[in-house]
């Protein structure tokens, strides 16, 4: 049988370390769900996972045993209270299996409630593994260059080919775990994970590679690298989209588009420049902090004060942007007209968006189509543009 001792006994020192706020790093919410939420999922879910003992501290018992009645995590069978290191958790949970006691072969599989995301392949390839030779664990293969220094000077370089990040789960034989752990009471040996057990007394570890995105929540960080990988959304993102058309002048020239005058180019008719951009960028944001409609504010604006530039109507909603304490992520626009050719004009268009929204230009995309000459603005009878856009809090 396969036994899996999940760690959730942890302080969480580093975590809160420099922090107001201090908290369990396992019970932070990440997409409505707490951390250690998707580490039990993981190894729940797993097939070659025949039951769970749960180690959890005095202060999240009673929040992870809610958890577990609410999710109905059937394999974990018993909760314990961890001690005050890692052995001394491991310990703990290892002593709850003891009734009835595992067979010599059994594989203990020693999780980190810390590592929410273990692939199902990795821990499936690091149980055979450790099947096959006994112990093996999952890790990363170290990347950077790796220096040795003595308080801020650097002595060497650490030649990186053999280097290894260890992460969870790590699997054993119980009988190699036990003979490990007796060896550590006797040496008083100060252990971080299983694997150094097994090198305290000459058992040979195999690795397994990690999932890019199994790493160990150890700093508050680490927390948005989990968000990322589950595709959170950000709190306080918004999203708006925005649409504005216009036929062009039969007669007059002198088109605006986003900020930006073409005398060249054919007027779009309308009582204001026309700016089929900014007007649908207008109700782009205004849509997506839940405002009013272009008209409500260019209406008195253009009508009674005579104010035709469209960049004018946009200052009263990019203040409640500010009052809100919102920021531009992204803007997408896209055009559906004839003529002028967009491509062309692309770079001074972002410009000028960027300057008026006051963002980096990267954070502007324009496309544009001529929707094979299927409608009006397909035609060359004028423009339509939609525009896209994301808000996030500051």
């Amino acid at each position: 049988m396969n036994h899996a001792i999940i760690l959730a006994a942890g302080l969480s020192e580093r975590f809160n370390k420099g922090r107001k706020k201090q908290e369990d790093k396992l019970l932070v919410e990440v997409n409505g769900k707490p951390i250690v939420y998707y580490s039990i999922s993981a190894i729940n879910d797993h097939h070659l996972i025949d039951d769970i003992i749960l180690v959890v501290s005095k202060g999240n018992k009673k929040a992870l045993q809610e958890m577990i009645d609410r999710y109905k995590f059937s394999k974990v069978k018993t909760m314990v209270v961890g001690g005050k290191t890692r052995l001394g958790s491991l310990e703990q949970g290892l002593k709850s299996l003891k009734k009835p006691e595992p067979g010599p072969q059994d594989l203990i599989v020693v999780h980190n409630g810390s590592n929410p995301l273990p692939s199902y392949e990795e821990i499936t390839d690091v149980i055979i593994e450790a099947e096959e030779h006994g112990a093996a664990i999952v890790g990363h293969k170290v990347t950077s260059t790796v220096k040795k220094i003595k308080g801020k000077k650097v002595e060497a370089t650490v030649d990186r080919q053999n280097l290894f990040n260890a992460e969870t789960p790590q699997v054993v034989q119980y009988n190699l775990l036990k003979k490990a752990l007796k060896n550590a009471e006797k040496k008083a040996l100060d252990v971080t994970d299983e694997a150094m057990l097994l090198e305290a007394i000459d058992e040979k570890v195999h690795t397994i590679k990690a999932h890019e995105n199994n790493i160990k929540v150890t700093l508050n960080k680490d927390v948005n690298h989990v968000r990322n990988a589950l595709g959170e959304t950000p709190e306080g993102f918004l999203v708006g989209i925005g649409q504005d058309s216009h036929l062009f002048s039969k007669e007059d020239l002198g088109l605006t588009l986003a900020g930006v005058l073409f005398e060249d180019q054919p007027k779009l008719e309308a009582n204001s420049d026309g700016d089929v951009i900014l007007h649908a960028l207008f109700n782009g944001l205004s849509q997506a902090i839940g405002d009013k409609s272009l008209g409500a504010y260019a209406d008195k604006m253009c009508i009674d004060k005579g104010i035709k530039d469209s960049a004018k109507y946009l200052e009263p909603l990019l203040k409640k942007l500010k009052t809100k304490k919102l920021k531009i992520q992204n803007i997408g626009v896209m055009l559906e007209c004839k003529i002028p050719k967009i491509d062309k004009i692309t770079p001074l268009l972002k410009k000028s968006l960027a300057k008026i929204l006051n963002i980096e230009t990267k954070k502007v995309g324009i496309t544009a189509t001529s929707g094979e000459n299927a409608t009006t603005f397909g035609q060359g009878l004028g423009i339509q543009c939609f525009c896209i856009v994301s808000l996030s809090k500051k």
